[in-house]
């Protein structure tokens, strides 16, 4: 009879255990990376007799496929590599304002109908001082926009050594969970298997990561050909990066390994979209600006010098002097664009008039300067002609966030039908569980019985 007992006995554990596994894995339906569990029973064999003894718990697996675990990781760190890609150039073209009066476009148009007005009236102040305000709108915008840059380009900065410092932890977490799957031995808690494939995916979209499985169960992790995890151990990361301004020019920002500053060339993952736009985008949006500037004030302060200008009252001309000039170090960039203090505090020293002037109501000079919005090689051209790259920049990084996204719900949906959890399957093993429980207790209650009718029969 004692032998009935630990038979059903075992039973009643086995189904027991099924029972907790079931409702774990229902409980983690929806929690990312989370890798299906089920149990693993084998029989208990009397050595004696070598007859059947009952069921035991050989083992709690995770129901895992390299192959699609693999694929997931990969699609994890594209998409999100799309999306910061992404996300990010759409906001730096938010900071173009266009169109809008805010624009440059707008305000270069502005400014060439002031000449315009200039060369209509070339002896009077107001349109002088018109022009003065357009121009000191126009170069104010362009310091605006290169200090947006420099802003951005310091905010994702900021944004991957928050992601780094986020990553250096999990690296160390996943190097203490492979050391507690080799102290498990053969067959390591799929609890433990589970938090380290979450953690895994969670790097892969930061820092986007290839898994090396080891045959005792622990994985190794690489980013960029470079070793992060191996076994027990974890490496540590570090941004090396200036400050803007000025924004650095191509490759200034790096990740790198800590201690030794070697590179670790990251191209997938939030990081890598981020790295993207520090390094090739903000720098070259950065430096089309700087052309564009460097070209307003070229063009428009030569044509102004080959003029003369009219102080008031005065018949005398005066050879034209700059309009714009460049302040802080002198460099021709963005951000030091200004107009002389000396011709805003007398609008007269614009040269309206031409070489040779004619007079005070000479506007030749002026009428040349309002029509250099239509030149082909000319600030409006060149403007133009960016904006319409960085709209195409935005454009083919929201082709790939969408086509990134695709490839990721095919990755995601071949690894749940392999390792996620299906609540149809987990309700129909509950039952199953559920009766061979309620089997087990019908036993030990049939024995129980059995029990008391021979005692009563005594």
């Amino acid at each position: 009879m004692s032998g009935s007992y630990s038979i059903a006995l075992s039973g009643l554990n086995a189904a027991q255990t099924g029972l907790d596994v079931v409702s774990q894995n229902i409980a983690n339906a929806s929690t990312p990376g989370y890798l299906a569990e089920q149990v693993n029973l084998s029989p208990l064999v009397d050595q004696a007799s070598q007859t059947g003894d009952g069921v035991q718990v050989a083992s709690v697996s995770a129901v895992s496929s390299e192959i699609a675990n693999n694929a997931l990781t990969s699609a994890i760190g594209a998409q999100d590599y799309a999306q910061s890609l992404s996300q990010s150039l759409g906001q730096i073209q938010s900071t173009v304002n266009e169109p809008s009066s805010m624009g440059i476009s707008e305000q270069l148009s502005s400014f060439w109908n002031a000449f315009d007005q200039v060369a209509n009236n070339p002896s009077q102040l107001a349109p002088r001082q018109q022009l003065i305000a357009q121009a000191q709108t126009l170069a104010a915008t362009f310091n605006q926009r290169a200090a947006s840059y420099g802003q951005i380009y310091n905010s994702t900065v900021s944004q991957i050594q928050g992601s780094l410092t986020t990553v250096n932890s999990q690296l160390q977490q996943v190097a203490k969970l492979n050391q507690e799957i080799l102290a498990s031995g053969p067959n390591p808690s799929a609890s433990v298997v589970s938090a380290r494939n979450q953690l895994v995916q969670s790097l892969a979209g930061e820092l986007g990561v290839t898994v090396q499985s080891q045959t005792d169960g622990s994985i190794n992790l690489l980013a960029g050909g470079t070793m992060l995890v191996q076994g027990t151990l974890a490496g540590k990361l570090a941004l090396s990066a200036p400050t803007a301004p000025p924004i650095p020019s191509a490759a200034g920002v790096q990740v790198v390994v800590a201690g030794s500053g070697s590179p670790v060339p990251v191209a997938s993952g939030s990081v890598g979209g981020l790295l993207q736009v520090t390094n090739d985008y903000l720098p070259a949006y950065s430096s089309a600006l700087d052309q564009q500037a460097a070209q307003l004030a070229q063009q428009v302060n030569s044509q102004l010098t080959a003029g003369n200008y009219y102080n008031q009252g005065s018949t005398s001309a005066t050879p034209g002097v700059p309009l714009f000039v460049f302040g802080g170090n002198g460099t021709s960039i963005a951000a030091n664009l200004g107009v002389s203090s000396s011709v805003a505090a007398n609008p007269y020293e614009i040269a309206a008039a031409g070489n040779p002037p004619t007079g005070p109501n000479d506007g030749s000079n002026a009428q040349i300067l309002a029509e250099m919005g239509t030149l082909s090689n000319g600030v409006d051209s060149m403007y133009s002609s960016w904006i319409g790259t960085m709209g195409l920049d935005v454009q083919s990084a929201q082709n790939l966030a969408s086509s990134s996204a695709t490839t990721y719900q095919s990755a995601y949906q071949n690894f749940q039908s392999v390792s996620g959890v299906s609540t149809n399957d987990q309700l129909v093993k509950m039952l199953n569980y559920q009766q061979g429980y309620q089997a087990a207790a019908k036993v030990i209650s049939t024995i129980s019985a059995s029990i008391q009718s021979l005692m009563q029969a005594v």
